[in-house]
């Protein structure tokens, strides 16, 4: 085993904000077992693709600042929401990126198949 910090740990800590608590206990009491390793990525991954509550709050508020006089309000919100979904992208590719490491091989073809459906239909 390498000297380096457990790869399943770091994308755990990595997700915790953005997940329910009883994922990350789960994901701290069961992740040495792979099956419960592709439910719990495949469940934050599926959470990650959708707009989170801050960047609701944030486009809804920037959509009320109408008007000149609230264009500095409205462009403040916007940045917030950009800023949010930005972040959720950027953790929701980091699954992608570490399932490798963190899923053994046999694995793989069921997460794969959860993030991109039809990346395995063939006509």
């Amino acid at each position: 085993m390498g000297d380096g910090p457990d790869p399943w740990l770091a994308l755990v800590d990595e997700i915790e904000r953005w997940v329910v608590p009883g994922w990350v206990t789960n994901a701290r009491e069961y992740g040495n077992q792979p099956w419960i390793r592709l439910v719990l990525i495949v469940d934050a991954h599926a959470t990650l693709c959708a707009p989170q509550p801050t960047e609701k709050i944030a486009m809804t508020m920037a959509d009320l600042a109408e008007g000149a006089e609230r264009a500095g309000e409205r462009a403040g919100w916007e940045a917030l929401a950009a800023q949010t979904k930005d972040a959720r992208l950027e953790v929701a590719a980091r699954i992608v990126d570490s399932a490798e490491s963190v899923l053994p091989g046999d694995l793989m073809l069921y997460f794969e198949r959860s993030v991109e459906p039809t990346a395995h239909y063939h006509p």
